[in-house]
């Protein structure tokens, strides 16, 4: 590389482009070592501009250059157009500029009544302080005739710098008449980008396609030496919906690789360029357009295949679906990996390994319900190749029952009161109003069914019945159905004095993790056939977290003298609240009503 060039290329930017002359492809390959004599097959294209001319479309082209001077680079002109009239006189000269194939030449076509004998050139920088000028010799006829032709130059190996230039041409003929054209024309002699092996793949966008691969190979042929190097460190920038960036190699060769983000849901193209910017030595940037390609983009058919149509849970589990995800390509459904899914607004996943995904709702359904599986609709999530796709499934609620065995005691003839309420989690009454009463000695083991008896229609029953023994616990049970799971209600002690908890509530519901839940109910002992208030006593707190079997004793607290008592707690978790009384001389146990609360 001369030492012109390398200190040419030293001054460009980091991003740099180069347009090409006019009529000029930009993207048209050139030659690697044009010679002085023949005219070079491939031209290096490029000519000086501040700005780009235009968006490039599929087959780029070149930007028109915009100088203040008059162009330069004309075509090979036909010198008998500029023979003198008469046939005699001095040289006449007609159009004078760089040889179309190689700035590094200049040509003249001149006529005369007799042969030229000589042809030179002066050649004037147009920019600096102190402009240089330079002669130019050794012209040699290349097309027409001695006295009406087209001469060449020498290639200008001995002009300083690259830039523009003044031309002046003088020639002689046989006769000893000679003819000067000052500013004959301006020229410019610049390094000029040449390309090859340019490749933008694939012909189109699909699922399967969704990376853009750009390679080739950039030299830069310098018009002084005549010789092309590789155009290595060259910073690159390819437009594909965004800007990426890339550099050229030591030998000038580029490989890259970009995922275009389609810009809208509805893409149904991505025009892809690739460009630079190359600085010229009076301080302007020229635009170099290496390659562009629109490519087109197919969107494929997607569906979702569920492993099951409809689930039945228990209340208290969650509702999850799993599937796979699948698009049509080339006839054939496929597994789609990666793809966003959504189920309701809060359980997303992505499809995996053979398209395989599984989604969980985190919140408990209270009823029978419907879900909905969807590839995302998020703009950012959504696979802009796949159509938009949803399946269905059915969740069936198995309840669960609540019973309340809110108030009891056995009178002096043995009878049993019993008094409550049976409600289920979805806020039903259970069709099957059903409760059997059973008996244990020890409350733990050899439950017995005594009888049974149905709730009236809102779920609560309130009835005496005879028990033979007037010892023991007493609790009540339902069997459950295909929609309903079995109950328990909580169990009694009987062979002491009543007592019972009245309008036990914890609260509020729901509550928020960390605030505070609110106990409250009334302690009541039964004297004769009438509640009244048993106070100073001790009431215990106990808690049963959601799907936990066992019960935490949380505190408690001493009623007042009506046996109204408050007890405050921090929420943790969802849960069940009872207060419980523990008796002791002649009175009973009693177990208040259950309060579920949901912890948010």
């Amino acid at each position: 590389m001369s030492a012109a060039l390398g200190a040419a290329l030293l001054a460009t930017p980091t991003l740099a482009y180069a347009d090409g002359g006019p009529g000029q492809d930009p993207v048209a390959t050139a030659t690697t070592n044009p010679t002085a004599d023949p005219t070079p097959t491939d031209t290096p294209t490029g000519s000086p501009s501040d700005t780009p001319s235009g968006t490039p479309s599929d087959t780029p082209t070149a930007a028109d250059p915009a100088p203040s001077d008059p162009p330069s680079g004309d075509p090979t002109p036909d010198p008998s157009s500029h023979a003198p009239a008469d046939g005699t006189g001095a040289p006449v000269f007609g159009d004078v500029g760089s040889d179309p194939s190689d700035a590094g030449f200049l040509t003249v076509a001149v006529s005369s009544d007799s042969a030229i004998t000589e042809v030179s050139a002066d050649l004037t920088e147009s920019h600096g302080a102190n402009p240089s000028t330079v002669a130019v010799t050794g012209f040699t006829l290349v097309s027409g005739t001695p006295e009406d032709g087209v001469w060449r130059s020498p290639r200008m190996s001995q002009l300083p710098a690259y830039g523009r230039y003044d031309v002046t041409v003088s020639a002689q003929d046989g006769d000893g008449d000679r003819t000067s054209s000052a500013h004959a024309t301006t020229v410019d002699v610049e390094p000029k980008p040449v390309f090859a092996d340019r490749s933008i793949s694939p012909a189109a966008l699909d699922v399967e396609h969704t990376h853009v691969t750009l390679s080739g190979r950039i030299s830069l042929f310098d018009p002084i030496t005549g010789d092309t190097s590789p155009l290595a460190g060259q910073a690159l920038s390819v437009v594909a919906e965004y800007a990426y960036s890339a550099v050229t190699a030591a030998d000038g060769s580029y490989a890259i690789d970009v995922a275009p983000k389609l810009n809208g849901e509805n893409a149904t193209s991505v025009p892809v360029s690739l460009s630079f910017w190359i600085a010229n030595p009076d301080g302007t940037n020229t635009y170099v357009l290496v390659d562009s390609k629109t490519l087109p983009v197919v969107v494929s058919p997607s569906r979702i295949r569920l492993d099951h149509s409809g689930v039945q849970i228990k209340f208290g589990a969650k509702a999850s679906s799993s599937g796979v995800v699948e698009y049509l390509y080339d006839g054939t459904w496929r597994p789609a990996k990666g793809v966003a899914l959504d189920m309701g607004y809060y359980a997303t996943t992505t499809s995996g390994t053979g398209g395989r995904f599984t989604l969980t709702d985190p919140y408990i359904p209270y009823d029978d319900t419907t879900f909905t599986v969807e590839t995302s609709s998020d703009s950012y999530l959504a696979d802009p190749y796949l159509t938009a796709s949803h399946a269905q499934f059915k969740v069936d609620v198995i309840n669960k029952t609540s019973i309340c065995f809110c108030s009891s005691w056995i009178d002096e003839y043995s009878d049993l009161h019993v008094q409550g309420s049976m409600t289920a989690s979805n806020g039903k009454v259970p069709p099957n109003h059903k409760l059997y009463l059973q008996q244990s000695a020890d409350g733990r083991t050899g439950w017995k069914s005594l009888g049974w008896f149905t709730t009236k229609s809102d779920g609560t029953f309130n009835l005496d019945g005879y028990v033979a023994v007037p010892k023991g616990y007493w609790r009540l049970y339902s069997a459950g159905s295909s929609d309903y799971q079995p109950g328990y209600s909580n169990s009694v002690h009987f062979n002491r004095t009543a007592t019972r908890i009245t309008g036990f509530n914890a609260g509020p519901e729901p509550v928020r993790k960390g605030h505070t839940v609110t106990t409250t109910g009334t302690l009541q002992r039964l004297s004769g056939t009438k509640w009244v208030a048993f106070g100073k006593q001790r009431v215990y707190i106990l808690f049963q977290a959601k799907g936990k079997k066992s019960w935490t004793q949380l505190g408690s607290v001493k009623a007042d003298s009506h046996g109204r008592f408050t007890a405050r707690f921090t929420a943790k978790q969802d849960g069940t609240w009872v207060g419980v009384y523990l008796a002791s001389g002649s009175y009973v146990d009693a177990e208040s009503y259950h309060d579920y609360v949901d912890v948010r």
